[in-house]
């Protein structure tokens, strides 16, 4: 039973299933570094290597150790080509390399009806795709979501349109362009509001996001929050720039 849980939890962090894998490791005693046994892969390296952050990040919160390698010698920080990814393993500096597993798992041979779809995961046969490069599979596309962000209970009650790569669609990478345009520090952030009244929690959520789509970045403390003018200046660092 332990094994098909195993399996189940490397499948979930394939596919970016984050609520399956809160459930198999908040309820059972399921090992989170189980490796398969013909290829060494765990679930942070399948995280890992289909760009899901926020899966990535739950893993490492919960136990996964991001020194495991496959049975080929992969560290899980040198199959992502997401930068922010590479940080969470403490592998900003290595390579990412182009990995043809010696089997394919039944869920990304037959996966379930949601990810039949060309969603932002992409098959694994992506890399039989020669000369085009992992990273440039994942990234190549030109659409773009354009969605008019804001700060919670600011005085500056203005939008601001940001755009992210419609191929490149996570919980995490919202954040990330959200707080670089608004100049915020992620840890400042408390939750991620569609407006008028949803909070946005996971990478699906994300995926929902129609064009111009309002969202508010609320912050930890509301009361600081309520002083501030233009996007992380107060309004007397405003008028001084503007008057």
């Amino acid at each position: 039973m332990d094994e098909d849980n195993e399996e189940r939890l490397r499948e979930a962090a394939c596919i970016g299933d984050i609520e399956s894998i809160k459930t198999l490791i908040e309820s059972s005693a399921v090992n989170v570094n189980s490796q398969n046994k013909v290829n060494g892969w765990t679930s942070l390296h399948w995280a890992a290597k289909r760009n899901h952050s926020s899966v990535v990040s739950y893993l490492l919160l919960h136990g996964a150790d991001k020194c495991i390698k496959t049975n080929t010698g992969e560290t899980a920080s040198q199959l992502t080509s997401y930068t922010d990814i590479k940080n969470m393993l403490g592998g900003a500096n290595t390579e990412t390399k182009q990995t043809e597993l010696p089997i394919k798992p039944n869920y990304l041979a037959n996966p379930t009806f949601p990810y039949t779809q060309p969603v932002v995961q992409k098959s694994m046969e992506s890399s039989r795709e020669p000369p085009t490069s992992y990273q440039e599979h994942q990234c190549s596309s030109n659409e773009e979501l354009v969605i008019k962000v804001r700060v919670a209970n600011s005085e500056e009650r203005d939008f601001i349109e940001v755009e992210i790569d419609k191929e490149c669609l996570s919980f995490e990478k919202l954040l990330t362009v959200c707080c670089q345009e608004l100049g915020l520090q992620k840890g400042q952030v408390f939750k991620v509001r569609k407006l008028p009244n949803t909070i946005i929690r996971k990478d699906k959520d994300v995926r929902r996001l129609v064009d111009f789509q309002e969202v508010e970045i609320v912050l930890k403390n509301n009361s600081e929050t309520s002083r501030q003018g233009q996007y992380g200046m107060s309004m007397a660092q405003l008028n001084k720039i503007l008057y």
